[in-house]
């Protein structure tokens, strides 16, 4: 059925209308001293972090870390089409307060000094806009709105198994709730709406139903030919990639930024520095870069592991010795960042004095089956364990990769080595860990950027909405009041939250003359400093960096009182609580660790399986 015919799914079709003409400069009368000095100071644009004094102020809430955003600007570009479904508008949200001045408070900001939202990495408050927004900006961009795709793998299970080539436009009422994804996407683009300054621009979302190649798999052909498609037929100003559940995000991404469209997220663990460098300003990531990950990672081997003793192997006769390493590592060519974030990690470990004894390797990092001896495809893992066991290795370092395979094996064979891990977003959350050999994976220590995560409250009983460490869910009832805790958890088991959150804060600290650049200058306007929460992290951008976290903590696997296997109660604890580090001190790995240290819940891409 057609656009035109009414229906809110719309198979690929031509090219809409083509650009109007540009529009020029901008006037924002937001009074402020949080400026960035700009080339051209006539484009300045001021940044209010505080709502003028004629309004009525908000309540008050907890200070967030970013105290101070500047705000870009950039020359007017050509206009583009509306996409598919007509360019529908978002059903208008509940009114905000209207202040008690000639000024109305358009947006419902929080705390002292007031942000935006509730969540503690949201930006410093912009209550008002009134002026020119420069219209067409950049593609994808005009006076009244702002097009994003969300590309979906389409999963089994549900309705969106069959709408592979499809698109949905999420501005539009959910025509089937079976769907797993677009409720809580829906709620999520309405929320952020709601709740971000967008300089009087909507931000219509679309959900884009991935093409699958041979075999049900994806190409680096069908990723391509679908993102050449929604340039096409949406021509969007950016993407959210962390919906690529089976690879091939990276052809995607590079087809979309060679055309000067944004992307916004990692589906699968740390992204690879090299596509940021390729695309400056255009590839954004809520997860830190294999760089940062290798260097948290590989200090807290140089200072934590390598100077100091065995303490936490199960193989009794090696408490106290002098640490062996081995390293193992993924050789799975789907996910090249992993490859390249275990190279690193070797060499930086090497360069600090450390040595590796044996290496092993595993062909898939996202393997969920459960070993079984006698399985051909699971004897590299009885290979490699047996080989550190004949080299004496007392210590394996793992720069991430999911797999049970290599825990299990050890433990078939007596063999209780410690496991220093780099969390991956996958290795590091509670559930997959479930799947581990729980005796093996009882000396487990992850080195982790995923923040605490307490236990959830029951949606039901909706006390999201008292709770700040809880925005996904918060945020998902505020945008719709019915979403089912199923909607809650599905879209919440991934990094959407996170994704839509950079987006619009970049749209937010970009001021009303929305461009890549203005974007840039706006997130690098962001002071680096130390979370001082386990329930964020330091969140900041370097020069010449994209992504968003910076810092990690440490956590240890307990293995809970269950039966073994995924069902049982384990968990990942914490130590010192979720305390977060830019930087490790010397110290041995159980400094700081007690029996008592708090479970963390973060269940990040479980639904993957």
């Amino acid at each position: 059925m057609s656009p035109a015919a009414g229906t809110n799914r719309a198979r690929r079709h031509l090219p809409l209308a083509s650009t109007l003409p540009a529009m020029a400069a901008l006037l924002i009368v937001l009074p402020s001293a949080l400026q960035v000095p700009q080339a051209n100071p006539t484009q300045t644009i001021e940044f209010a972090p505080i709502p003028p004094d004629e309004d009525e102020p908000p309540p008050p809430d907890d200070n967030g870390d970013i105290t101070s955003l500047g705000l870009g600007s950039s020359s007017a570009g050509p206009a583009a089409p509306a996409g598919p479904g007509g360019g529908g508008v978002l059903t208008p949200p509940p009114p905000a307060p209207t202040g008690l001045g000639e000024r109305p408070i358009t947006k419902r900001c929080v705390g002292e000094p007031p942000r935006q939202t509730e969540d503690p990495l949201a930006p410093p408050c912009v209550a008002h806009f009134e002026g020119d927004n420069g219209g067409a900006t950049h593609r994808g961009v005009n006076t009244d709105e702002i097009r994003i795709i969300i590309p979906i793998d389409p999963a089994g299970g549900s309705s969106d198994a069959n709408q592979a080539g499809e698109y949905v436009d999420l501005s539009k009422p959910e025509e089937d709730t079976s769907s797993l994804y677009r409720p809580g996407l829906r709620a999520l683009v309405r929320y952020f709406n709601q709740r971000f300054q967008t300089y009087d621009r909507t931000v219509h979302a679309w959900v884009y139903y991935n093409t699958r190649g041979a075999d049900d798999a994806p190409s680096p052909e069908t990723r391509r030919a679908d993102a050449t498609a929604n340039l096409a037929d949406v021509d969007p100003f950016a993407v959210l990639t962390s919906q690529f559940l089976t690879g091939g995000e990276q052809d995607y991404i590079e087809t979309v930024a060679g055309r000067d469209v944004l992307s916004f997220g990692s589906s699968k663990g740390p992204a690879r520095s090299a596509i940021f460098d390729r695309f400056p300003a255009l590839v954004w990531s809520y997860n830190p870069t294999v760089k940062t990950v290798a260097d948290r990672f590989s200090e807290f081997v140089c200072q934590r592991v390598i100077p100091f003793p065995v303490v936490a192997s199960g193989n009794g006769e090696d408490l106290g010795r002098q640490r062996r390493l081995g390293l193992l590592a993924t050789t799975d060519a789907n996910y090249p960042n992993l490859v390249e974030l275990a190279a690193l990690v070797r060499e930086q470990v090497e360069a600090c004095g450390g040595e590796f004894a044996e290496t092993g390797t595993f062909p898939t990092a996202d393997r969920f089956w459960q070993y079984n001896s006698d399985d051909p495809a699971a004897l590299y893992a009885t290979s490699n364990m047996a080989r550190f066991e004949a080299a004496d290795v007392t210590t394996v370092i793992w720069p991430g990769g999911f797999e049970t395979d290599q825990s299990r094996a050890a433990q078939q064979a007596g063999y209780l080595p410690e496991w220093i891990v780099a969390g991956d977003g996958l290795t590091d959350s509670a559930v997959p860990a479930h799947q581990q050999g729980q005796q093996a994976w009882a000396h487990a220590t992850v080195v982790t950027y995923n923040i605490r995560t307490d236990s959830a409250p029951d949606p039901s009983t909706r006390e999201y909405e008292n709770d700040p460490h809880f925005m996904c869910p918060r945020a998902i009832l505020e945008g719709d009041p019915s979403a089912s805790p199923t909607h809650i958890a599905n879209t919440c088991n991934t990094s959407a939250y996170e994704d839509l959150r950079q987006l619009f804060t970049g749209i937010q600290v970009a001021g009303p003359t929305l461009s890549p650049d203005s974007i840039d200058r706006g997130f690098h306007a962001i002071p680096a400093l130390p979370s001082t929460s386990p329930y964020q992290p330091s969140c900041f951008y370097d020069p010449g960096d994209y992504t968003c976290v910076k810092d990690a903590m440490v956590q240890w696997w307990w293995p809970g009182n269950g039966q073994e296997g995924y069902a049982n109660d384990g968990c990942y604890r914490m130590v010192d609580g979720g305390r977060r580090w830019l930087t490790w001190q010397a110290a041995n790995l159980d400094a700081g660790r007690t029996a008592d240290d708090p479970c963390n819940r973060f269940n990040r891409l479980a639904a993957a399986l």
